[in-house]
């Protein structure tokens, strides 16, 4: 029974690595694969020739590789904006619903959470109305503003089940030793809360960074395209580069990689802690 239990684990184990990694390591395969090469009557999954050509397109300057990494540029400043408008949001909406009384408390709750459940793909043409409107369109700081509309009522709703487990007691005793209300939450809420609000972040980085539809409506210009829109569009009617669009890809995620992997504890211990009261 012994075998057979270390024969599973084994088993199971080369399957999540076979359907995680799997994608990244053909991605970069075929970003490195030449393009008479791409589709040859072979089943030889490493090609007889590997070339960095389409890599060298995109960092030698050239009218792709510029469009590329301005695009990035711009989800960088994307995730940005949206991260500091949309974590001191979160954590104050989350420390009024959490540790205040005031009339109607519940029924803001009970919206906030009924929010999480409209898909964006619904209010996209009223929102694209608004930004027409109000000639919104094309601009950064505004599609950012989308963004944290998003990715508020779920950000709040975690912090706000954090706050909730912190006793009251502890911000009594630091007002009873001098400190006012604010101080108190400055000086036990935030230390306490940082697990969860650097795991929000980290959600906020990545759902931010791989934003797709959003953008595709509201941003047509290359001013304000992100990375995912314009590696898109290296698909044309008349051809599709897959060795230019895995190479793309490859660059695109260093990252919210490397992101992960630096906060990466900090991902599981926040979600854990604040999605449970």
């Amino acid at each position: 029974m012994k075998y057979w239990k270390k024969a599973g684990y084994f088993l199971a184990t080369a399957l999540f690595l076979i359907f995680t990694v799997g994608p990244f390591v053909w991605t970069f395969i075929i970003s490195i694969t030449p393009d008479f090469a791409m589709f040859a009557p072979t089943s030889d999954l490493i090609p007889d020739s590997i070339t960095f050509a389409n890599y060298t397109e995109l960092f030698s300057g050239t009218r792709r590789g510029k469009t590329f990494f301005l695009s990035m540029s711009n989800s960088l400043k994307a995730v940005a904006i949206t991260l500091c408008i949309g974590i001191p949001i979160a954590i104050v909406s989350a420390y009024v619903l959490s540790r205040m009384e005031f009339k109607g408390k519940n029924v803001i709750r009970n919206l906030l959470l009924g929010t999480m459940v409209i898909p964006v793909m619904a209010t996209i043409i009223p929102l694209y109305r608004m930004f027409a409107a109000g000639k919104f369109l094309d601009d950064i700081f505004w599609l950012s503003v989308v963004y944290v509309s998003s990715y508020l009522p779920m950000a709040t709703w975690l912090v706000m089940n954090y706050f909730a487990t912190i006793p009251k007691e502890l911000e009594e005793a630091a007002q009873i030793d001098g400190c006012g209300r604010a101080a108190s939450f400055f000086r036990i809420i935030l230390p306490l809360s940082r697990p969860i609000i650097l795991s929000i972040a980290l959600i906020m980085f990545l759902n931010t960074w791989s934003q797709f539809q959003i953008p595709l409506i509201l941003a047509s210009s290359m001013e304000t395209k992100p990375m995912a829109i314009v590696v898109s569009e290296f698909m044309t009617k008349d051809s599709i580069q897959y060795g230019l669009i895995a190479a793309a890809g490859m660059i695109a995620l260093i990252p919210p990689a490397v992101t992960a992997l630096i906060f990466r504890r900090y991902l599981i211990s926040g979600m854990m802690r604040g999605s449970v009261k």
